[in-house]
Formats: structure tokens, C-alpha cells, sequence
């Protein structure tokens, strides 16, 4: 039987990765008691930010062996777990036993004999595989001029503890064992150097952060600080800006943190100095959470709350601004307080192809993504930094990097969905077994490498098969229908289908589907469970044959999209409505406007005549803005403007005028140049400057006929009111 290929994502995301540290303390005499206060701070800060419940922590405090009841090397606090809220207050006691010694305790400095002891305890059994991390705090200088064991003489004994060191460390690279040295006092960075570089120096492959380097430390904030980084570093995980401000007596101040999207598990550790501060912490959504138990899908633990040094681990933090309130009682004095933010991406990479069996010289799409324990990460702010590879190799051929983007572009569907993807062609001599193989690092991430393994497709396969789903969006509760296009040139025969890298709230409505011999097609659904969140759904589905070798498959890219709240829903229907009475409102009013237009009077001139053919006795022209009908009177044979009385005045179709008489029958239409008989014996025409007809009463019926003059009066006499107006 041929095995199928593995599958990415078929285990739930990872733990942050745990770690075993050792922390050794120098205590000899060429450091001062404000150095070893320092040391304390600064193996106490180790304890309480460790991220995994699975890690362990040591400290050793070490000086020299000159005489008889003398130990070079103390075991202040045995390799202890930190699972528990106890187990992680149990460190602080014990950390508390590191002292500066006196000359009789063996005052010295015999890092021969530390370096011995801590690789010691990292050689002890380990189901977890940890990490292992020693962090050395001393000053640097070896000296065992007066330790017997290491030689006759003083010169010897230094030269014999070097070779010793040099040997340890060459140990340390083999069982790949970091080193982080930070000096205090008159601290000898040369030999701090090599003790960093003697080591293992690529606990997080090629990242530069991550290589073991010594750091030297002036005052009490560059401990903190420093010793965070190197911590941080250490176990490939991030770290945020520290903030610190100055809390006075009696007095709350709030310092704001960041937690990253891409963290799984975080530690806010609070540097308060006095254990008396109380501290508080606000997720970003303005709630307080608990200092131990569970909330909104997160879980808490604080540890140092009656110490100098608090934390609060988080398992799932909410990303974004993080809110810290420290409170000072009034008996305590203006101390200067911080906080800082160590986290890590516990992530799981998933690979997938388009083609699960291809044959030599088929062009294959390979995709590559990531997901945390919530679920896949498509923000492309939080992919920033991470770097997705793969590379593909098999018999036959040399192994091959196979280039991936996510631009959008060829074999990558969708641009900064956080999925990678590409192409590569499979070698004309390829013979047999294929793998693929996927790959993410970057800072801050516990990276994952995921293998896909396959065989190469026989020209003769009798069995071929193709999935087409094409990219779509679904509610929790919905499906999407895909379609297999299956070749068959042996008997009938059936298929199972199998979901690779696709998480648990999406199923198949079939495992098995039928093949009829000669081509066919057969379809089937992808279910989204009800209980789903809004997420991306990517994987694939494969086609396996009888004998369980692949023989097709295709992609999955599902947007999964929470249904519209009813509210919402309501809110649209209703802004629709409102759209569309809207546009009917603007319809009806361009109508009304043009019908408006079409009625208006206003280039209408009315004429009266004595007889058709003669001058004109009186002119009228309609009001401007008077509305679709104007009215007018006859008095004396002149035409008179009045309101809504007498004849009334309207355009008809085409070129008619419509008159109304004073009783309200309907008179016959009137044209221009065709004048009308009135009721009264005279006859009424028109003109229209919209039709073409003149604009002063000339270009259809002349001049007025000419009003004789009263005696003694001028011919320029203003005529009758209502004649020749306008």
C-alpha cells in the first residue's frame, strides 16, 4: 500500500516550546553587595516571565573551593518546574539565599566549576526536549589561584580551569546548550565574549537577535532590561518597549503595554521594587482581568505579587494595548516602577498542493500558511518579519527551493491573506518518493516545519482525478459545492475524499464518492459547522484511491463570515428603502420639473382683433412665473391680467393654446397666425416665441392699430392700463 501524504494540520497548534535554564550567580568577593542584590533581581526576573508551565529553572550561586569545607558552587534553588503558581513563588526564597561570600566561604571565582555543574544538570533526563539556557552573571575574571584542586600553583590552577572551561564549552555547542553571559562590577567583556560564543549560537536558526551575546550592565534599570532581552532572545521568543515612570507615595499610575496579534502566550512582568505596590492589569477592551482563572477564552496566572518583581502569564492574551495600574500606599516612598511585555507565537505551519500525486515535468501549486491556536493569521501587520519557505526534493533529482509570495500574483490566489504560495515543476528524473517541504521562522515565533510527502504519478495511472471548489464565502452552518472530475480506465471502483490542512468546523458530506469506468463527474459539499467563528478556511481536499494513493485533489479558500445580526439586516433594509424613495423622489420631481417646462406659458403673446386681418387692438403677454394657465378680462377692447377670473389661458399639445371662456367651456384651440371668434364678437390670436411665432407682435399680425389722440394731449400719452403691456 501507498501511503498518503502527511498531513499539516492534522494536531492542534503547539505549545510555546519549553525551556530548561540555569542561572548561575557570581558571589566572590571582586563584586560588590549592590551587584549581588542586582543578581537576585535579575534571577528572580528569569523565574517569574518563563512563558511555558512545562519549563524548569535553577540557580546556582558559585564561587571558589580554597579549603576544606568549601564548595565552589551552591544549588540555591534545584531544577524546579514553574507550572504552578507555588511552583514559581518557590523561586523567590530560594533566590534570596545568594550572598556576597567571605574569604572563608571560598570568595573566588571559579567558573570552571560552575559551567561543570550546569551541564550537569541540563544532562539530566528530559521527556519535554527543552531548550537549555544558561545565563552566567559574574564580572568575568577567573580566579582560582587558590583552589588545590586545579594545580600546584597559582599559575597552573588558572591555566588548568581555563583548559576546563574551554572544554565545557565545546560540551555546550555539542548538547547545544546556550550561553548568555551578563557582566556586572568591573566586568571583563573579552571573557564574557567567549563564553557567549563558546556555546550553542543558533537555538532560532538564522535569527541575528537570537545568537547568544554578553551584555554589560551599569545600574539597576540595564539589569532588568538587559536580562530580559537576552531571556527573550533566548528562547526565540519577542519582547516589547519596557515602559517606566515614577510612582510616588500614595499615588496610581497606569503604564500601557503592547501584546502582539501574532502572541500566543505572554508574560507582563511588572518591576515595582516594593512588594507593598499593588498592581492591577486591563485587557485592551477596558476589562480588569483575574490574576489567576480563565476569561473571554484566556487563562491567567501572576506570580511575585509579595515580592519586588510580579508577573502575569497570559495563555491566548488579547492582542492590543494592554493597560498596567500600579498603587502606591502612602508609607512607601517615590520609586521609579516598569513594565514589559515577553511573548511568543506558538504557531503551526500547514503545506498543502494542488496536485497530491504529480507526475514528472506537471507544473505543481504549493501553498504555505500559518495559524495559531485561534486560528489562521491573515493579517499582513502581524506576518511582517516571518519569513515562509519551502523546497522540494525526492529521488532522482537534487533538492530544490521552491519560491514562494503572497502578491497576489500567478500561483498565489489573493494578495496579504497571509497564505504563500508558488510553483515549481517537477524534474524530467524524477523517479519515485517526493517530499515538500514548508517552513516559517521569524522573531518572536516558536517557527514550525512542516513536511508533505508524496510519490511520483506513473504515466499509466489508471485512476486520475481533479477537484474544482472555487474561492467563496460562507456562514457557520452553510456549505459550498465542488465538483470531481474523475478518469477511470479500469472498472468501476471507489474513491475516498480526505481533508488536508482544513481545521475541525469544516467536514465533507461524503467520504466516498463512486467511479464508473470511462470519464465522469461527481459532486459534493464542504459543510461549515454552526459553531464556527469568522476565519479563513485554507487546505485542500484529496481524491485516494483504492489501494489509499492519492490520485487528485484541489484547494480550499473559504471565507468564513458570521451571519448579519438582525438589527443590521433591518438598518439595510431600511437604508434601501430610503435610497429608493429617494432616487423615485428625484425621478419625480426631474418629471414634474420638465412637465413644468413644457407648460409654461410664459412665451405665449395674446392679440385682439376687431377683425381678423386688421391691426391688433390690444396685447397680452403671459406673466412670468404665474404657473401653467394664466387668465385675463375684456373691458372696453382691451385685454386685462387678472387672478384666476375671466378667460383662462394653458398650452395643449403640440402647438395648441387651450382658452377657457368666463363660463368655463372649452373654446376652439388656438394656433399662431389663426385667430379665434370670441363670445363677444372679437377674435383673439397668438404667438409663440417657443413655436417660432414673433416676439413683438409684428411677425404675424403686424402693428397696432394707431389710438387717437385727446385734444391737448400728447402722442406719447401713456396708453389705457392693460394696453400693449409688457
Amino acid at each position: 500500500m501507498v501511503l498518503p501524504p502527511t498531513a499539516a494540520r492534522a494536531a492542534p497548534p503547539s505549545d510555546v516550546k519549553p525551556v530548561r535554564v540555569v542561572v548561575l550567580v557570581d558571589e566572590s568577593g571582586s563584586l560588590k553587595e549592590q551587584d549581588v542584590r542586582r543578581e537576585r533581581a535579575a534571577a528572580q526576573l528569569i523565574a517569574l516571565s518563563e512563558l511555558s508551565p512545562q519549563s524548569q529553572v535553577a540557580v546556582l550561586g558559585f564561587g571558589s573551593s580554597n579549603g576544606p569545607g568549601q564548595s565552589a558552587v551552591d544549588i540555591v534553588c534545584p531544577l524546579t518546574g514553574v507550572e504552578t503558581v507555588q511552583d514559581r513563588e518557590s523561586l523567590n526564597p530560594c533566590v534570596e539565599k545568594l550572598r556576597l561570600r567571605g574569604a572563608a566561604e571560598g570568595n573566588d571565582t571559579d567558573h570552571a566549576a560552575a559551567l561543570v555543574q550546569a551541564l550537569k544538570i541540563m544532562s539530566e533526563p528530559d521527556d519535554q526536549q527543552r531548550a537549555k539556557i544558561v545565563f552566567l552573571l559574574t564580572d568575568g575574571v577567573l580566579d582560582v589561584g587558590d583552589s588545590p584542586q586545579y594545580g600546584p600553583d597559582a599559575r597552573t590552577r588558572n591555566r588548568t580551569a581555563e583548559a576546563q572551561i574551554k572544554q565545557s564549552l565545546g560540551d555546550a555547542k555539542k548538547d547545544q546548550v546556550q550561553i548568555w553571559p551578563l557582566g556586572f562590577g568591573a566586568a571583563d567583556k573579552a571573557a564574557l565574549d567567549t563564553f557567549a560564543a563558546g556555546g550553542w549560537t543558533k537555538p532560532c536558526g538564522d535569527q541575528k537577535t537570537a545568537t547568544p551575546t554578553a551584555r554589560v550592565v551599569a545600574n539597576s534599570a540595564d539589569v532588568e532590561r538587559s536580562l530580559l532581552e537576552a531571556f527573550a532572545y533566548a528562547r526565540c521568543a519577542g519582547i516589547e518597549e519596557s515602559v517606566t515612570d515614577s510612582l510616588d507615595s500614595g499615588a496610581t499610575i497606569d503604564l500601557h503595554v503592547n501584546i502582539p496579534i501574532i502572541a500566543t502566550d505572554g508574560s507582563i512582568v511588572v518591576v515595582k521594587r516594593d512588594p507593598r505596590v499593588k498592581v492591577a492589569y486591563f485587557d485592551p477592551e477596558g476589562d480588569q482581568v483575574p490574576k489567576q482563572g480563565e476569561m473571554k477564552e484566556s487563562a491567567f496566572q501572576a506570580a511575585g505579587e509579595a515580592g519586588p518583581v510580579e508577573s502575569l502569564r497570559i495563555r491566548n492574551p488579547l492582542p492590543g494595548r494592554w493597560r498596567v495600574q500600579l498603587t502606591s500606599p502612602p508609607q512607601v516612598s517615590r520609586q521609579d516602577v516598569s513594565a514589559t511585555v515577553v511573548w511568543q507565537g506558538a504557531l503551526r505551519a500547514w503545506i498543502t498542493l494542488d496536485n497530491p500525486r504529480p507526475a514528472r515535468g506537471a507544473r505543481v501549486d504549493v501553498r504555505l500558511g500559518l495559524q495559531t491556536r485561534s486560528g489562521e493569521i491573515t493579517d499582513p501587520a502581524a506576518l511582517e518579519g516571518l519569513r515562509f519557505s519551502a523546497r522540494m526534493s525526492g529521488d532522482g533529482f537534487e533538492e530544490q527551493p521552491v519560491e514562494l509570495g503572497d502578491s497576489g500574483q500567478g500561483a498565489d490566489r489573493t494578495r496579504g491573506d497571509g497564505v504563500a504560495s508558488g510553483q515549481i515543476v517537477i524534474p524530467a528524473t524524477a523517479t519515485g518518493a517526493l517530499s515538500f517541504v514548508g517552513e516559517v521562522s521569524g522573531p518572536g515565533v516558536a517557527g514550525d516545519v512542516r513536511p508533505y510527502a508524496t510519490r511520483i504519478a506513473v504515466a499509466t495511472e489508471p485512476l486520475r482525478a481533479s477537484v474544482q471548489l472555487p474561492p467563496a464565502v460562507v456562514e457557520p452552518g452553510g456549505e459550498i459545492t465542488g465538483v470531481i472530475g474523475i478518469t477511470n480506465d479500469a472498472g468501476p471502483t471507489q474513491l475516498d475524499l480526505r481533508l488536508v490542512d482544513v481545521p475541525g468546523t469544516v467536514s465533507l458530506s461524503a467520504q466516498r464518492v463512486q467511479a464508473p469506468s470511462g470519464t465522469s463527474e461527481q459532486r459534493f459539499a464542504l459543510r461549515v459547522g454552526p459553531g464556527a467563528g469568522a476565519s479563513r478556511v485554507s487546505g485542500s481536499v484529496q481524491v485516494l484511491g483504492p489501494a489509499g494513493q492519492p490520485v487528485g485533489g484541489g484547494f480550499v479558500d473559504v471565507e468564513v463570515r458570521p451571519p448579519t445580526p438582525l438589527w443590521q439586516r433591518a438598518l439595510w433594509a431600511l437604508l434601501i428603502i430610503l435610497l429608493i424613495l429617494a432616487a423615485a423622489l428625484v425621478v419625480w420631481w426631474v418629471k414634474r420639473q420638465k412637465e413644468r417646462r413644457i407648460a409654461d406659458p410664459s412665451e405665449l403673446t395674446l392679440h385682439l382683433f376687431d377683425r381678423p386681418g386688421e391691426p391688433y387692438v390690444s396685447r397680452l403677454q403671459a406673466p412670468l412665473g404665474g404657473g401653467p394657465e394664466f387668465t385675463f378680462e375684456i373691458g372696453e377692447g382691451h385685454l386685462i391680467p387678472t387672478h384666476r377670473t375671466g378667460y383662462a389661458v394653458r398650452r395643449g399639445q403640440g402647438r395648441a393654446v387651450l382658452v377657457r371662456d368666463p363660463s368655463g367651456r372649452e373654446l376652439e384651440p388656438l394656433f399662431p397666425g389663426r385667430p379665434i371668434a370670441l363670445p363677444g364678437g372679437m377674435f383673439l390670436g397668438v404667438d409663440d416665441r417657443r413655436a417660432g411665432g414673433g416676439d413683438n407682435g409684428q411677425a404675424a399680425y403686424g402693428s397696432p392699430r394707431p389710438q387717437p389722440a385727446e385734444p391737448n394731449q400728447s402722442r406719447t400719452q401713456r396708453p389705457m392700463p392693460g394696453d400693449d403691456l409688457l
